[in-house]
């Protein structure tokens, strides 16, 4: 007999996470992903997340830069380098994906700057996840990430082609596919520019 709960615990153990942590920060002006927020680097909670939320195996995707292996060291994570960041948010895509294990069957792909993201968000994604299907949350009248792919997309993302749109291209090309969850709006900010950092 399954203990209450446990289906939802089987279902989120099928399900990988790709953090995608590999760009250059340019418009930011140094290394974001390093800087401190809540006392730990805004990659390091970006992870945190992930693996609270019970994703398994979590693959972070990373820049050549070494700050940023050690600033993930000590969790249960994998890291993968993208030679070439400069090619943009596909290229650690496709890494990332080609990293999984063989038979995964379903992973989560997001990105490490969305500070306000908690795990508790990542569960209300997993919750909706239907096999076959694609989960994308929508931040007021915008859809953003992280997103959840059924691997049947698999080979659609490792041969993404339009710069910078990443997985939102799989997502647009499969409407009847998608399931879209509402989550506050604050959860869907980015942070691009230091004017942008969160204050609280």
């Amino acid at each position: 007999m399954r203990r209450p709960g446990a289906e939802g615990r089987d279902r989120r153990r099928l399900i990988a996470g790709i953090l995608l942590a590999a760009g250059l920060s340019s418009r930011f002006g140094r290394q974001k992903l390093l800087e401190r927020w809540r006392g730990e680097p805004l990659l390091r909670r970006a992870a945190h997340s992930f693996i609270e939320a019970g994703l398994s195996p979590v693959i972070a995707v990373i820049s050549g830069d070494p700050l940023l292996a050690e600033t993930l060291a000590g969790l249960p994570l994998s890291v993968e380098t993208n030679p070439r960041p400069e090619r943009g948010i596909n290229s650690s895509i496709a890494i990332g994906v080609g990293a999984l294990p063989r038979a995964t069957p379903v992973a989560l792909v997001g990105v490490a700057d969305q500070p306000y993201l908690t795990a508790g968000a990542i569960g209300q994604l997993i919750k909706a996840f239907v096999p076959g299907k694609i989960v994308v949350p929508r931040y007021g009248d915008y859809r953003g990430n992280p997103v959840i792919f059924d691997r049947r997309f698999f080979a659609e993302l490792m041969h993404l082609i339009e710069a910078d749109r990443g997985g939102q291209v799989v997502v647009t090309a499969h409407p009847e596919a998608v399931i879209d969850v509402e989550l506050p709006a604050s959860m869907g900010r980015d942070i691009d520019r230091p004017e942008e950092w969160p204050t609280g």
